[in-house]
């Protein structure tokens, strides 16, 4: 039973059922690759958990209520057609793919410099997908009759 259940949690959580066999060394690399993502999900939520502070200006950014509570940490999207976008959109979740980037961009051996300019890169990537997302529920709204 217990088998049963972690290998659905790695279908959906980590991209198990996200490979089309071709050939048994790329079955083998996205096997290990979705595993490894599935343990480092399993110590993330093994952790206890510790509340961050919030920013005084985060605190006091309301989020809309069409958003549902598990999308909290996913970036600000707006309750109206005609509500201004917020300075800090936040960020959306790091999805498989970019986990296996961070992963690899851990576990490589590079310079301080370019490690650094990846978890930058990841960083605004991440916050212009949220920005771009916040557009898109807007422009949807606006699309929508009243």
């Amino acid at each position: 039973m217990a088998g049963g259940r972690s290998f659905e949690q790695g279908k959906g959580q980590a991209g198990l059922d996200g490979h089309q066999v071709r050939l048994w060394y790329s079955f083998h690399r996205h096997t290990v690759l979705s595993m490894c993502a599935l343990a480092l999900l399993a110590i993330a939520a093994a952790r206890p958990l510790t509340p961050a502070p919030l920013a005084p200006a985060a605190a006091a950014t309301p989020i809309g209520p069409a958003q549902p509570a598990a999308w909290a940490d996913t970036g600000i999207l707006p309750a109206s057609a005609d509500q201004p976008p917020p300075e800090d959109p936040g960020m959306v979740k790091v999805s498989v793919p970019e986990a296996r980037r961070l992963l690899n961009l851990a576990t490589t051996p590079t310079t301080a410099a370019d490690r650094q300019l990846g978890y930058a890169w990841s960083h605004w990537r991440r916050k212009h997908q949220a920005r771009a997302r916040y557009h898109h529920y807007q422009a949807r709204l606006r699309a929508t009759p009243t």
